[in-house]
């Protein structure tokens, strides 16, 4: 039957053209040849933050310190570098970014003497900040033409991204075909993907009239694609060939296209044959291998795999070692792989025939990349968990939320994982703010995130927040947990609930160490909470077993996992679920296994289960995998052997 097509990951790239990052460098460097003034500090300061941006190449980075750097300067330069600083985040299409840098500027009325045409291009941000997405269009519609090739390029973005706000998917396309050429290449396959994605949104029949009615062809190349994937999948190959110089397949979206096939095409395994685990065997992975194929050989043991022989094969560090251990499991006879590890390797599954072995990688490819066709991706993803703790934070009745976050790459994934899917569910994210990396002092960040004011200015410190605050997201490691929420009580946010990160606990018992991050409710698998429990609890022996196997249990509950994920994948493929000692697990139409956690908070040192919270749900439109009619509980599947049972 007919397969429409399906929507795209955006790649996760914030790079923006080196050579606009450079050009900005130099046309800021005037500033650090200011006179002095009693601002000279801060402003060497800012300077120096927009240098390390675009040494960087972090077009998010740069568009903060551009606005940080207005701060310190006056007249025209002030609002030169706030304009500059809105045009950045709409060049790196950080549109929500550039709203929020536009309800920070106060020199829009010098804009106009800047340049008439930009000066358009960021009222239309600013109408869009305030609600109006309508009048945005209308305005940055009216600018008159021909414009600058920057100022075109961001009149198309916006106007891409305003149609699909609108729910104009097909005419957001239109903007993002059209603005493609003007994009420099490590941004085009991010275009692409949302290209497509507001094309997945198109009714057939529309899809049809406009092909026949585009007089653009690389538009009309696009929405023929589009077709073809949806009605007459074979056909791409011949697509291919009527459209060799066409962007996707210049710019490899074609590939990418590929790794959101429907589940359908992942094929079962065969019901006989090996299972061949790919792990690194080298001194650097030696200890994380121990753990994991620890965690195989027990679920083998307790029957997850049924009669199937279990065969060991060394990946080593790279795709050369992936690429023969991939041979040697064939040769084997593998019926079914468990791994690569290293995302570098997984690449080197794409050498499997169709017929082959399905493969359950242990990892997500790097940014930017996608998964072979027909492999299934298994991993324990902090942006999993952070969406969990949206949901979590929206099931306890919290609808508005401050974020405070490492700014570091694992910092910003979570981050904004965390926030995509707040604000789908309907929550708002009231604030956010930011530390950096190996920082002990959080004073200044908090009192402005908290907006901390005292209740009078003699006597003792007797600090309060801002009341229009639910709870706070703490996308933070464990370390950075025990610096933080002391502080956070300091400052008078004792009583604002706080979430983390299921990163945040290791699984090992540390009264001392866990002792100031009380409060703080976490995602955490199933296998972790026995770890405080008492000897009665059902995973406790299986916990035990964990410890012997090394100082990582949760990576223990992780192989064990792969190996029930092997052992029952037919089913799963159909819809199953699988009570594992990570989470619940599920597998997506893309092949990307989906990990319900449970849930822990930290009292008096000590990692404690917390329960659903009562008479909460999620919205009808935010669902996670049904469970079957007559199937059992969680609590109740993990009891008998203390292994992972499956949800037919």
């Amino acid at each position: 039957m007919p397969t429409r097509p399906r929507p795209l990951a955006h790649p996760v790239t914030r790079r923006a053209l080196m050579a606009s990052l450079l050009t900005l460098g130099l046309a800021l460097g005037g500033c650090a040849q200011m006179a002095t003034s009693p601002q000279d500090d801060q402003r060497k300061a800012a300077q120096t933050q927009v240098d390390q941006a675009i040494s960087a190449e972090d077009p998010v980075a740069l568009a903060r310190a551009r606005m940080a750097l207005s701060q310190t300067l006056s007249g025209a330069a002030r609002a030169e570098q706030q304009l500059g600083a809105l045009e950045t985040a709409i060049d790196a299409h950080e549109l929500a970014l550039a709203r929020e840098l536009y309800q920070q500027a106060d020199t829009e009325g010098r804009w106009q003497a800047i340049n008439a045409r930009r000066a358009a291009i960021a009222r239309g941000v600013g109408e869009w900040s305030a609600g109006n997405p309508d009048q945005a269009r209308q305005t940055i519609h009216r600018i008159p033409l021909p414009l600058d090739a920057d100022s075109e390029r961001r009149r198309l973005i916006l106007l891409g991204a305003l149609e699909a706000e609108l729910g104009n998917p097909l005419a957001a396309a239109r903007y993002y075909a059209a603005v493609d050429d003007r994009l420099a290449d490590d941004q085009r396959q991010e275009n692409h993907a949302r290209l497509w994605n507001r094309l997945t949104e198109v009714p057939t029949d529309r899809l049809r009239r406009a092909a026949e009615d585009t007089t653009d062809r690389q538009f009309a190349g696009w929405v023929q694609l589009a077709l073809t994937y949806r009605e007459q999948p074979g056909q791409i190959d011949r697509w291919m060939a009527d459209h060799r110089s066409h962007p996707a397949i210049d710019s490899g979206f074609i590939e990418m296209l590929g790794a959101a096939a429907p589940v359908g095409q992942l094929t079962a395994p065969a019901a006989t044959g090996p299972v061949a685990v790919l792990l690194p065997e080298g001194e650097r992975y030696a200890g994380i291998t121990r753990e994991i194929r620890a965690g195989i050989e027990y679920a083998r043991d307790n029957g997850a795999l049924s009669s199937r022989e279990l065969l060991f094969f060394d990946s080593g560090s790279d795709r050369i070692g992936a690429n023969a251990a991939i041979e040697q499991a064939q040769r084997a006879g593998a019926a079914l792989i468990i791994g690569p590890l290293l995302k570098d390797q997984l690449g080197a599954l794409a050498a499997l025939p169709a017929d082959g072995p399905l493969a359950i990688a242990l990892n997500t490819p790097p940014s930017g990349e996608s998964l072979p066709v027909g492999v299934v991706s298994f991993s324990l993803s902090p942006e999993q968990d952070a969406a969990a703790v949206a949901r979590r934070m929206w099931t306890d009745g919290h609808r508005r939320a401050a974020i405070f976050s490492a700014d570091h790459r694992l910092g910003e994934r979570t981050r904004e994982a965390f926030a995509n899917e707040f604000e789908l569910l309907g929550g708002e994210v009231v604030d956010r703010a930011r530390f950096a990396s190996g920082q002990t002092d959080f004073s200044s960040e908090l009192r402005d995130l908290l907006r901390v004011r005292t209740k009078s200015d003699d006597g003792p410190f007797q600090p309060i927040i801002r009341d229009d605050l639910d709870a706070i997201f703490l996308a933070a490691s464990g370390d950075e947990l025990t610096l933080v929420v002391p502080q956070l009580d300091y400052f008078g946010a004792e009583d604002l609930p706080r979430y983390g990160l299921g990163l945040a606990y290791n699984g090992n018992r540390d009264p001392r160490g866990d002792a100031d991050k009380d409060g703080v409710i976490i995602p955490i698998a199933p296998l972790l909470l026995a770890g405080t429990a008492g000897p009665e609890h059902p995973l406790r022996i299986t916990y035990e077993q964990a410890q012997l196997a090394g100082s990582l249990p949760r990576l223990f509950a992780f192989g064990a996992d792969a190996a029930a994920l092997a052992g029952r994948m037919d089913t799963l493929l159909q819809g199953g679920t699988l009570d594992g000692l990570t989470g619940e697990l599920s597998v997506t139409a893309t092949g990307v296994v989906e990990r319900q956690p449970r849930w822990g908070q930290f009292r008096d040192g000590l990692i404690r289960p917390v329960d659903p919270t009562p008479g909460a749900a999620l919205p009808d439109s935010i669902t996670s995998p049904t469970r079957l009619p007559g199937t059992t509980s969680p609590d109740a599947t993990m009891g008998g052997a203390d292994q992972p049972t499956l949800t037919p």
